[in-house]
């Protein structure tokens, strides 16, 4: 690490992947300086410009912040979604910022890109999310507006402890542990990659520790069923599933990806979770964090997974 220049800005810093940043790069002697919505709003211009001006020293930049497709997926939260960006670039002046990570999403694919997914797949975005993930790559990479390395990271479902039920696994892992119907797809053969959202914080220090510039897509290499990943949820848990079928989805296509250029940027120490481990991971931080909302003492975990796993038929 260059520890002359330590400071990297979280934009987004109150989020599940941001806050979850935040405390990665702190424990690893990092200067995270963190920004949540109240504390800069990157829809606000001036309020990006101020926190540039008050910058004397060279620092590293995570862009995390956006308008989720899950609040909202319209115009006008794309035009949001691509003014943070815009007011950054325009913001940040020649050599304040040393590199950049941007929070892309593999949704710039569209619902049926050629598999396996690969950085060269074409860019079909067929919602607004999408199409301003897609716009701001373009400005960050190609617009002429940066003069230094930008890393936009396509991410595909991220989870882990913290989400708050954010994360699509983490919503079925909270209802599998509820005993809640889930509905699913189709036959629920739809193919699926999620990774843990601490191997995300270790590819994104990597990646500020040596800067690469371009398109990555984030993913473990290895698609599973989404109905096999709610049966791995329901065992790793020990609960039954409540499942209701449906017809497929405008969403139910398959995605599998060929993460050789990640591996390939990140070096062979990058290590991804299998999801097996990663379920484990993210239950035993649910009944955790039942145990400790309901006060128990003694046998809390069980005494938590009583109360949440309701058996069904």
């Amino acid at each position: 690490m260059n520890h002359k220049h330590r400071d990297v800005l979280v934009f987004g810093a109150g989020g599940f992947i941001g806050s979850s940043a935040v405390r990665r790069l702190r424990e690893n002697g990092w200067n995270a300086i963190a920004y949540t919505r109240q504390d800069c709003d990157l829809t606000d211009a001036e309020a990006v410009k101020k926190v540039f001006a008050q910058r004397a020293e060279p620092c590293r930049v995570l862009l995390c912040g956006c308008v989720s497709r899950h609040f909202e997926d319209s115009f006008a939260t794309m035009v949001k979604n691509i003014a943070m960006v815009e007011n950054f670039v325009r913001a940040a002046q020649p050599g304040q910022v040393i590199s950049c990570v941007y929070l892309s999403s593999t949704d710039i694919y569209g619902n049926h890109p050629a598999l396996p997914v690969t950085e060269a797949t074409a860019a079909l975005p067929e919602y607004y999310y999408g199409a301003s993930k897609l716009a701001n790559e373009t400005l960050l990479l190609r617009a002429g507006l940066t003069d230094y390395p930008v890393t936009c990271l396509r991410l595909p479902g991220i989870y882990g402890p913290t989400d708050q039920g954010h994360s699509i696994l983490g919503m079925f892992a909270r209802r599998v542990l509820r005993g809640q119907e889930l509905t699913v797809f189709g036959d629920g053969g739809t193919l699926r990659d999620f990774v843990l959202v601490t191997d995300l914080c270790a590819i994104i220090e990597g990646l500020f520790e040596r800067p690469h510039h371009g398109v990555l897509n984030v993913a473990t290499g290895q698609s599973m069923k989404l109905l096999d990943i709610l049966h791995l949820l329901a065992d790793t848990a020990g609960c039954g599933l409540n499942l209701r079928y449906a017809p497929p989805g405008l969403r139910s296509h398959d995605l599998v990806f060929d993460n050789r250029a990640l591996l390939a940027a990140m070096g062979a120490e990058l290590a991804l979770t299998p999801l097996a481990e990663g379920a484990k991971i993210l239950i035993d931080s649910l009944l955790a964090e039942a145990a400790a909302n309901a006060n128990t003492t003694e046998g809390g975990a069980q005494n938590a997974t009583a109360k949440l796993c309701k058996e069904t038929a």
